[in-house]
């Protein structure tokens, strides 16, 4: 809970330094399709679904905060090199805070067109699924990059974006050492600029 307050904190304090610029809320919901970087997991789809604000007009910043549902399944017998289980499916949910700089090349009233890219701070993960958790323990704390392209046509938003895990999903123990799982994600959200 103190997390969210900071976060709601930092974004009024943001606005209210930008109170002169360009101010949109844009609630947002969509697809994410994630899996680890390891060739024994495979990515299912899942959900998210928040709000950003952006700020500014040709350059601008937009903070968000979006609840988000990443599905994958692992086939331990390709991550483990044993024939002691089979594939298990499992989801990660968490919040996650996106904080991406852009630029608008068309900046019309009615279609704008714009790249962005920036840092994303995810927390409060969980995972479930087919006892999942008894064989990882998930990081509740995980960092990314992304960047992506988006189009605004009257007041409605789409947006693709790719993401990189800087840090593992998993907290690993000795057997999987040599593994590294950062989650990569494609993902696709529909929102509304209010």
């Amino acid at each position: 809970m103190k997390k969210l307050k900071f976060i709601f904190s930092g974004l009024f304090l943001l606005l209210a330094f930008q109170s002169q610029a360009q101010v949109h809320l844009i609630p947002a919901a969509g697809v994410t399709i994630a899996k680890p970087n390891d060739d024994a997991f495979n990515a299912k789809a899942g959900y998210k679904f928040g709000a950003s604000v952006r700020i500014g007009d040709k350059w601008f910043i937009q903070p968000g905060l979006f609840y988000t549902k990443y599905s994958s399944e692992v086939d331990l017998n390709d991550l483990q090199a044993t024939q002691s289980t089979s594939n298990i499916s499992f989801d990660q949910t968490g919040w996650e805070v996106p904080v991406m700089v852009g630029y608008q090349f068309i900046n019309s009233d009615m279609f704008k067109f714009r790249a962005y890219a920036g840092p994303q701070v995810g927390f409060g993960y969980k995972t479930d699924g087919n006892n999942f958790a008894d064989v990882f323990d998930t990081q509740s704390t995980q960092w990314a990059v992304k960047a992506g392209l988006g189009v605004d046509v009257l007041f409605f938003t789409l947006d693709a974006d790719y993401g990189w895990g800087l840090t593992d999903n998993f907290k690993l123990d000795q057997a999987f050492s040599n593994s590294s799982f950062q989650n990569r994600s494609f993902n696709i959200t529909l929102g509304v600029r209010i």
